[in-house]
């Protein structure tokens, strides 16, 4: 099957709740995961937690060997699906919600033609997040951030400039307590407000070379912190997982990756699911651009506390990116 052309990493459940306190949301980002949807061009399919179960949830075929979807989460409290899909990159992109099982299926949002969606998440109360990156010189225009309810209603321009420059979800809380940088700093978040006095660096303790540190992430609740860091053997990198405090002790390895000869080192993406209880680990091989039926997806199920895995299961013959659970 056809390839599609953006790799996406993989996203937590929700995003940045910025006009609620700590305590108010009224659905929690950090409850129990058991489906996990997986977007694979123009496909999205559901899974339980130990990749069983396998349905083809929503479909923008037949493929054109240009159209796909891109950007995909689960919407709290509405218990839908959100996406972005396009026939082709020079047309018209949508912003399109369905229920878990495919049906009543709406475009909420239509973008013209070449719009760089940054990146799409959705609230613990339900709210739809998108940025749009902006242009640099010599037309300059700034990144915005924008907040849609899962109807298409209520619009409304988000100005915390802290979330313009964030394009991986992973790096945002999805109760709304904070934001972290690709460098490690920490932006606490109250009411969706940065408190800058209680911000800081939680990788000033780490690894000085941070090309070797890869998808860094944050937990649901703010409560933890997990990266990848590579070591000096070929495809191999290390889980470590740190609690997000100031000062906090150095990160505890908990998993070590060794990537099988045929998988690629951009493929390796993880997220926390159960809140921060499992970190779900995929890599694989893919043929560009066409794909191929030889080509597989793997996927691991860590214990957070343990470093034990879980779970193992493979895909084969699927590309698999933007992947969620509810």
């Amino acid at each position: 099957m056809k390839k599609t052309i953006f790799y996406l990493a993989i996203a937590s459940i929700s995003f940045l709740a910025c006009s609620k306190s700590d305590d108010s949301n009224p659905t929690s980002a950090s409850a129990e995961s058991n489906t996990v949807f997986y977007t694979d061009t123009f496909n999205i399919y559901s899974t339980d937690l130990k990749g069983g179960n396998r349905k083809l949830v929503t479909s923008e075929g037949p493929n054109t060997n240009n159209n796909y979807i891109y950007a995909t989460a689960y919407v709290p409290t509405a218990d839908r699906l959100v996406y972005i899909y396009t026939e082709k990159y020079d047309k018209p992109f949508f912003l399109k919600t369905c229920k878990l099982d495919g049906s009543d299926k709406k475009t909420i949002k239509t973008f013209p033609a070449f719009t760089r969606v940054g990146l799409v998440k959705a609230t613990s109360d339900g709210q739809i997040f998108y940025t749009l990156p902006g242009n640099p010189f010599p037309n300059q225009t700034p990144s915005k951030t924008f907040s849609i309810k899962a109807d298409g209603t209520g619009e409304t321009e988000i100005t915390q400039q802290v979330y313009n420059s964030i394009s991986d979800p992973d790096l945002i809380s999805a109760d709304g307590k904070g934001i972290l940088s690709t460098s490690g700093y920490f932006f606490k978040l109250v009411n969706g407000t940065f408190d800058e006095a209680n911000s800081f660096n939680i990788l000033l303790n780490e690894e000085k070379d941070q090309t070797k540190i890869k998808e860094l992430m944050i937990s649901a609740d703010a409560s933890k912190v997990a990266f990848m860091q590579k070591t000096a053997v070929a495809g191999q990198y290390e889980i470590r997982i740190k609690d997000l405090i100031k000062n906090a002790p150095v990160s505890k390895v908990i998993y070590t990756v060794n990537l099988p000869s045929d998988s690629f080192d951009f493929s390796l993406e993880m997220c926390f699911v159960n809140g921060s209880k499992n970190i779900l680990i995929k890599y694989g091989k893919f043929t560009s651009p066409q794909g191929s039926s030889n080509d597989f997806t793997n996927c691991e199920l860590i214990d957070a506390a343990t470093g034990n895995v879980t779970q193992t299961w493979k895909f084969m013959g699927d590309d698999i990116g933007s992947v969620v659970t509810n």
